[in-house]
């Protein structure tokens, strides 16, 4: 495949479009590397899921935007500035943002490719939830790491993904990981355009 059109421009302009898109496509929105594998470790945003939907993650919802400083604060997250994530693992995509509200716990909001049938294959254990009129799903990824639980809200072309880190239990209402992940999910899937 070419990116240069025949009498338009010329090979070197092409090869020099071509450096671009391909340093584009190796670069995350924060400007870091994306990984080369599945996320690992305690900062893991998203679970590593082996199958593939061949669409991208619902472009319609940035959780970097939509969730305002106006939005966390009432809610009592009053958080620091996010931080933009964007991850691919074995097809799946995610892209959003974490943030650690002012108590000291983290939360990740990501809309994925992944589908709830993707989850459920790969957290075989994950509880059937309900969040608004939506499927849900609620796991904890990593049991042997206390503190951490994810919730995955059912989307067309995917799913909604929250996690919560509070390995300290610094909820300000002692809510467990996995009912401050859930209250997240409740609060942000009415944010999800009508038909996403």
């Amino acid at each position: 495949m070419s990116f240069v059109q025949r009498g338009s421009h010329s090979p070197r302009v092409g090869f020099v479009a071509a450096a671009a898109i391909l340093a584009a496509a190796l670069t995350g929105c924060d400007g870091e590397p994306k990984p080369a594998g599945p996320p690992t470790g305690p900062d893991s945003t998203a679970p590593s899921v082996t199958k593939t939907t061949g669409s991208a993650p619902q472009a319609a919802f940035d959780p970097c935007t939509s969730m305002t400083p106006q939005f966390l604060s009432q809610h009592q997250w009053d958080a620091l500035p996010p931080s933009p994530k964007q991850n691919s693992a074995d097809g799946i995509n995610w892209k959003g943002c974490r943030y650690v509200a002012k108590a000291g716990y983290g939360m990740t909001i990501e809309t994925t490719n992944g589908t709830l049938a993707q989850v459920r294959e790969k957290f075989p254990v994950a509880v059937d939830i309900s969040i608004g009129d939506r499927k849900a799903l609620r796991y904890e990824a990593r049991p042997d790491v206390p503190g951490g639980c994810t919730v995955n809200v059912e989307m067309k072309t995917g799913s909604l993904y929250v996690l919560v880190d509070d390995p300290t239990g610094k909820h300000p209402r002692n809510l467990s990981p996995c009912d401050n992940a859930t209250e997240i999910a409740q609060a942000v899937a009415p944010l999800l355009p009508a038909g996403s």
